[in-house]
């Protein structure tokens, strides 16, 4: 769904393909630049010789550049070309490409040449939606990458429970919450993770539910770490909730069928959010821009070591 392009620094002197590049990555295209290394942006001003006027657009889009990079954590020398080093680490964890400037020593299949890329160019034309097996792993590997890089995740389902309408109880809600949180504390902290649920008319949430929600997801979270649950409901002239979403400060990823588990055999569409869209829904649950009234909310405290 989000792919990792390593960009060699010294594109930034051919100023169209580097803009061009930039430009046409982010979550919403499906595509960050790797922080290879991690003073990647460094390295690149380091290298630029352009001056006057587009320097200063260069320097700007580089400070810029934060929500279009993705940490590497890979192995660099110093010693070495960065594109010594970035073969290196495509050969130990592969990069969906590497992007460099024109270089007869590397002519390799998944080497594309900076000012030769457009969008059809094999491997820079990625996919930002595709159906997914209804299985928790596949489910949660769809937003990996995107959960891996978030500070501030947003779970929605008008659906979600831990029974069903019978009070049955039901793991497959939990099942993939389980994996999408695990995901999200990978190798750094959460500042805010949600869970943003629908009031049910027949159903409502009463103290044995709440009771029975926190139960099940409190040992999902590390101690020391919460998730707020807020209970929403139809404003009068409003919409009603009704898409699933995996929402961050990155972008947004949608579930066409939901969250949870399904049947063997059974798929769903996922998409990449594009970046209005995502803005727009990213608004809608946020509690001071909310589009729809809040019935109820608790933080569930985290128990598991």
């Amino acid at each position: 769904m989000i792919s990792e392009f390593a960009l060699d620094p010294a594109v930034v002197n051919d100023w169209p393909s580097f803009k061009y590049i930039v430009d046409q990555c982010g979550v919403h295209h499906g595509r960050l630049i790797s922080g290879f290394p991690g003073s990647w942006q460094r390295m690149a001003l380091n290298l630029c010789q352009i001056q006057g006027t587009k320097r200063t657009a260069i320097v700007e889009k580089l400070r810029n550049m934060r929500y279009k990079m993705m940490n590497s954590n890979r192995i660099y020398n110093d010693q070495q070309e960065w594109i010594v080093n970035a073969e290196q680490q495509h050969c130990i964890k592969p990069f969906h490409a590497i992007i460099t400037t024109p270089n007869p020593t590397m002519d390799r299949e998944y080497v594309l040449i900076a000012d030769d890329i457009e969008e059809n160019t094999p491997l820079w034309n990625v996919r930002r939606g595709k159906p997914v097996p209804r299985t928790a792993k596949a489910l949660a590997e769809c937003a990996f990458t995107l959960l891996s890089i978030s500070k501030e995740i947003i779970f929605i389902d008008r659906h979600f429970d831990v029974k069903d309408n019978d009070g049955k109880e039901i793991d497959r809600f939990i099942n993939t919450l389980r994996y999408f949180i695990n995901f999200s504390f990978i190798n750094k902290p959460v500042k805010r993770i949600e869970l943003h649920l629908r009031h049910n008319k027949r159903h409502p949430i009463d103290s044995n539910s709440w009771e029975n929600l926190c139960a099940k997801i409190a040992p999902l979270i590390p101690k020391c770490s919460n998730i707020k649950v807020f209970i929403w409901k139809k404003k009068w002239d409003g919409d009603e909730i009704h898409a699933r979403y995996i929402l961050t400060e990155r972008g947004g990823i949608r579930y066409d069928y939901g969250l949870d588990e399904g049947w063997k055999g059974e798929t769903t569409d996922v998409d990449l959010l594009d970046e209005k869209l995502y803005e727009e829904r990213w608004k809608d649950f946020q509690e001071d821009t909310a589009a729809f009234k809040l019935v109820d909310k608790m933080l569930i405290e985290g128990t598991r070591d």
